[in-house]
């Protein structure tokens, strides 16, 4: 069955037991215990996405790439799937937030949408182009676009972000991807953003031939599944069942959806009743009619081969950096793995730039790309031939080393390819400078299966970018241990979280020059039911990376304003309950009302609430931070900011924002005593807050010389181990003031 199909799409390859002859899924106990228990059927929403994630069958069916991935997952569960039409892909979204449906496809993972949708991994890939008529642009990107019409299909991850990055750029979103290439044929925008077989198509369908490609969107589908955020569980069965499906089933649905050569097929048809008119034509024009339609032919097909060449090219390389992408590398892994290949040693090194969100949040994305590129171009530069090297994330690349390497002359390769990517770079009138961490795997040294060493060479760069960033680390597998331990953490703690079991300890605050306690500062703590009480520098950075820390920073808020409420009636007194909050927390569309309805349910008025934010929040939306901050201020909650001096800090936020106070990073307060840049430091945090009119508060403080010290510098408010280690609830009594009082009198704790 021939299809109009020009795709650049590439099927993440997915490995599992095949549906024909496979046995049931492992599932645990409670996969299957939450499918008995489920009455209805799995609802999953369908719009018609041509050409070939979904398209409408003579008889009314939807069928396509994602319905026949969806069926193998259907039976993969053995538990019935009830598939709901849409009139629109919008229309779907909608069905969606609003809780109509269970399931969506054909998804692109962004931001916006985490917040409300739980993501499988992908199982198709789709470059997104710049289409315009070709009288307009020979080559363009978006910012081309700016003040004039650019159209693209509503509800769409590629809508979201043409919004977000090209404000200037007049968005128009239409129901359908036909209906943005007819504005565009009419002359009603200037440009179409869609993958490339969608404009194939409508060329050869409509007739038109006047449209080109003229460069990147600078955004491309990752399609996946999702269902809502809620639904783990859910989530975590769609996954496994598509990550059960085998690579033959991938290939069969890759011969029937995907092949490019189809368009061709149906191209020939129309030549050939070309040449019949041509034929007829010939007997009245004689050579010159020949001599003409030998000229369209030879275009026609000069064409199609660079549709294919472009479309092969394409599925295997990056289309920003031009080197190789993650599908072709993982298909070279999978022909090593064969048993031809099996032999064959070599090593992995998998680079990882360190902090490029940061330099995409502040520089923007225009340079974060030229640096991608310009890392690529380096990278190439000091290989040998016979290596590979490909971009397998966004800010990742793999390169691969054949033959038996040693790890010192992996080794020398590795601190080349280091010393390389951190080379300045000019843009513009900015000289930018990078640095990479690399992780190194090999398949002889470390007696790895094939399949096994990119995710082992990624265990590695985790490791490097924890304990020695800009650098490099070789696997071992102490690395695959600790793991495994992490992971097993991860899910006691997210049990912990579900019946909270997390608890609070608080460290006192004192004002320095009177030992009157100011307040108090919430410190969150986890016992493990078998490993004992596990530092919060471990838990709480699992909670972040594991997206946890959300639920965590919300019980922490609402256990503090209830302790404080209970210390109040007891007669404990001080001005306020310190509470750190995570960026992610902070920047959540909600926050202002969490915190709200945490002091509403607790009875704690605003003015007794501080909470504790960090300088990266500013390096985000700082106009979203001022407003958040203003909202909550009204209320009487105040803001302090943590580790001061160890951020970005800027002098003009703290002028514009609510700030009404400076707390002095511990890792200054410790050297104060000896170290004279860290007192000069906070010399001039202490003037500097006070010519702000902050007050300046100093953590960390241990003994009675960098107390006399801090008092002489005119520091404001002091916590530390000299005053009082955190203190279980219960410990916190009315007299707890002049207890601290008398120890220090009596002895220095040092």
């Amino acid at each position: 069955m021939a299809r109009l199909l020009s795709v650049c799409c590439v099927i993440f390859g997915l490995l599992c037991v095949s549906w024909v002859n496979a046995a049931k899924l492992d599932l645990s106990a409670e996969e299957q215990t939450w499918l008995d228990a489920r009455e209805a059927p799995v609802r999953i929403g369908l719009a018609i996405v041509p050409p070939y994630l979904t398209v409408l069958a003579d008889n009314g069916e939807v069928e396509g790439l994602s319905v026949d991935f969806l069926r193998e997952i259907e039976a993969q569960l053995e538990t019935p799937f009830d598939y709901i039409k849409f009139d629109s892909y919008s229309a779907m979204m909608s069905a969606m937030r609003a809780g109509e449906i269970d399931v969506i496809f054909g998804i692109s993972k962004t931001a916006e949408r985490e917040k409300y949708l739980r993501f499988t991994p992908s199982y198709a890939y789709l470059p997104n182009k710049i289409f315009t008529r070709k009288e307009l642009f020979e080559t363009a990107g978006m910012a081309d676009f700016a003040g004039m019409k650019f159209s693209v299909r509503a509800d769409t991850a590629l809508a979201e972000y043409i919004r977000k990055n090209y404000p200037q750029v007049e968005l128009v979103e239409t129901k359908d991807i036909k209906k943005s290439f007819d504005l565009l044929v009419t002359g009603e925008v200037a440009g179409v953003g869609a993958y490339p077989s969608g404009g194939y198509q409508y060329s050869l369908q409509q007739g038109v031939n006047n449209l080109s490609i003229v460069g990147d969107v600078g955004f491309d589908y990752r399609v996946a599944f999702a269902t809502g955020i809620d639904a783990q569980m859910l989530h975590q069965l769609l996954s496994k069942g598509l990550a059960a499906i085998p690579a033959a089933t991938v290939d069969r649905f890759s011969q029937e959806w995907l092949k490019p050569e189809d368009s061709l097929r149906v191209d020939i048809g129309k030549v050939k009743e070309g040449v019949l008119w041509l034929v007829l034509l010939l007997l009245a024009l004689g050579f010159a009619g020949l001599f003409l339609w030998n000229r369209s032919l030879k275009k026609e097909v000069k064409t199609r081969q660079k549709i294919e060449e472009e479309v092969s090219y394409l599925a295997f390389h990056d289309d920003l950096t031009g080197v190789r992408n993650r599908q072709y590398f993982k298909d070279m892994l999978q022909e090593l793995n064969t048993e031809a290949g099996q032999d064959k040693p070599f090593a992995l090194l998998l680079l990882g730039l360190d902090a490029f969100r940061l330099i995409n949040d502040s520089l923007g994305h225009k340079v974060g790309d030229y640096m991608l590129k310009r890392v690529a171009e380096r990278i190439q530069s000091r290989l040998e031939t016979g290596c590979e090297v490909a971009r397998i994330s966004g800010d990742e690349f793999a390169v691969y080393v054949p033959g038996e390497n040693n790890q010192a002359s992996l080794t020398h390769l590795v601190e080349i390819l280091i010393a390389e990517v951190g080379k300045p770079m000019s843009h513009g009138d900015q000289n930018l400078t990078i640095t990479t961490s690399v992780g190194v795997a090999s398949n002889h040294e470390s007696a790895l299966e094939t399949v096994s060493v990119l995710e082992c060479a990624d265990l590695a760069l985790h490791r490097a970018k924890e304990v020695n960033p800009g650098g490099y680390m070789f696997y071992c597998a102490e690395m695959t241990a600790q793991m495994n331990e992490r992971q097993a953490l991860a899910t006691a703690l997210r049990d912990a979280l579900e019946h909270k079991l997390l608890y609070l300890e608080y460290q006192p605050q004192l004002v320095m020059d009177t030992g009157k306690i100011c307040g108090f500062e919430a410190l969150v703590r986890w016992n493990h039911p078998d490993k004992g009480r596990i530092p919060p520098n471990i838990f709480v950075e699992i909670a972040e990376k594991e997206g946890m820390m959300i639920t965590l920073g919300d019980q922490v808020l609402d256990m503090a304003c209830k302790q404080a409420v209970i210390w109040r009636k007891q007669g404990v007194e001080f001005e306020r309950i310190a509470v750190n909050v995570s960026v992610k927390q902070f920047v959540e569309p909600d926050f202002v009302d969490k915190v709200l309805n945490a002091l509403e349910r607790s009875g704690l008025p605003g003015s007794a609430l501080e909470l504790e934010i960090t300088e990266s929040l500013f390096m985000g939306d700082l106009t979203q931070a001022k407003d958040t901050m203003h909202a909550l201020n009204e209320k009487g909650v105040q803001f302090a900011i943590d580790d001061f001096g160890t951020g970005f800090s800027s002098l003009l936020y703290l002028k514009n924002l609510p700030v009404d106070k400076l707390k002095l990073d511990q890792g200054f307060i410790r050297e104060i005593t000896k170290d004279n840049s860290s007192l000069q430091i906070v010399k001039a945090s202490l003037q500097m807050g006070h010519a702000l009119r902050m007050s300046v508060i100093a953590e960390g403080v241990e003994t009675e010389e960098e107390r006399s010290l801090l008092m002489t510098l005119n520091c404001d408010q002091a916590q530390g181990y000299l005053y009082s280690r955190p203190l279980p609830e219960a410990f916190i009594l009315p007299g707890l003031e002049t207890e601290i009082a008398q120890n220090l009198e009596a002895e220095p704790v040092i």
